[in-house]
């Protein structure tokens, strides 16, 4: 059967387009800051799993047994113990982005280093379109293919997003099979949550720090993976209000400083802006998403890598057969979004309006 004619050997054209693809970016880039920041706390790729078809875990959720209070030393112990795990379930999923190029486009090209350029290119592309859609899934949810991936988004997302729009004690999502309406009562699996009653001006500040506040006394390890992202609207009203007490200082060697460009933190959490911010949903529309509080060390992105890396892995070109002048490679995602506690996370919503 015809194949493609090759002027470039696929082991050399992959090799070009997977160092090209590290450098992803063209006109449809937005920052990533749940990756960005997933990286910095864990690393990139990390952390993983190498087993397969199914992850299981479990939440203590209970204690195994009762004290006994001793006065004399001749007290019973009390011998009643009870189970202490709830199981969860969860699936890996995975998505897997083409990039082609078919042998009229090598000829079109006129030779190998435009061939080259062309793949490279694409593979740009498509490593960007990846991510932006990955960073996408987790802060909104509702991505095209990317329906067997969890989300962060609780708002739109009633029965499997994660953090919800309801006060702790009050939440009922499932997660892996662990119902949170029947733990109600454990701090671990609720997130925090405040609306901001769409008037940041009179209630914006102190409905993020009393979240991050209590968020922080519940968190499972060290601060350092603490993060907050933020709708646009929600961190220029965050520095609107801050403005108006801002004073500046000049550094030595320095002739100015921009009040507008300082890299602003929440309560000491650093802040990032996002595009995804949920606020067009079915339920978002009238409780927009202003600000996630992530505790990154309880609340992150597991990557599955078995046969091949599920952190956005870019394969050999092959040629694809059957009668199809094209060869062929592909950028996988494999993994699955987790949790480990809910309470050292929060949700904000409607610090939109000013």
């Amino acid at each position: 059967m015809p194949t493609t004619s090759l002027t470039v050997d696929n082991e050399l054209l992959s090799a070009t387009s997977i160092e090209a693809a590290r450098e992803a970016r063209d006109l449809n880039h937005v920052t990533t800051p749940f990756l960005a920041e997933h990286n910095r706390v864990h690393g990139e790729g990390a952390p993983s799993k190498t087993s397969g078809h199914k992850w299981i875990g479990s939440f203590q959720t209970g204690d195994h047994s009762t004290p006994t209070r001793k006065q004399t030393g001749y007290e019973q112990m009390n011998l009643s113990f009870s189970g202490v795990l709830t199981p969860i379930v969860l699936t890996p999923a995975e998505v897997e982005f083409p990039i082609g190029i078919s042998a009229v486009e090598e000829d079109l090209n006129g030779g190998d280093l435009q061939t080259i350029e062309l793949a490279a290119r694409r593979a740009k592309a498509v490593m960007s379109a990846a991510k932006r859609q990955f960073e996408k899934q987790m802060i909104q949810g509702s991505v095209s293919q990317f329906d067997d991936f969890n989300t962060l988004n609780g708002i739109d997302n009633a029965s499997t997003g994660f953090l919800e729009h309801r006060a702790p004690g009050t939440q009922t999502n499932t997660y892996g099979g662990f119902a949170k309406t029947s733990f109600q009562s454990l701090p671990g699996a609720q997130n925090q949550f405040a609306d901001i009653g769409s008037s940041f001006n009179s209630s914006g500040l102190t409905s993020l720090y009393r979240t991050i506040i209590k968020a922080k006394a519940r968190a499972t390890d060290d601060l350092n993976g603490l993060t907050v992202i933020c709708s646009e609207s929600g961190l220029e009203n965050y520095k609107r209000t801050l403005q108006a007490n801002e004073r500046y200082v000049m550094s030595s060697g320095s002739d100015a400083l921009d009040g507008t460009g300082l890299n602003l933190l929440i309560n000491g959490v650093p802040a990032h802006v996002s595009t995804n911010m949920p606020n067009a949903g079915t339920v978002s529309l009238t409780n927009k998403a202003s600000f996630y509080l992530l505790d990154m060390n309880a609340v992150y992105f597991c990557w599955s890598k078995v046969i091949r890396d599920g952190y956005f892995s870019m394969s050999d070109f092959e040629n694809v057969g059957n009668g199809y002048s094209v060869r062929v490679a592909s950028i996988l995602i494999r993994g699955q979004l987790c949790v480990e506690s809910w309470g050292s996370s929060a949700l904000l919503v409607n610090g939109d309006t000013f």
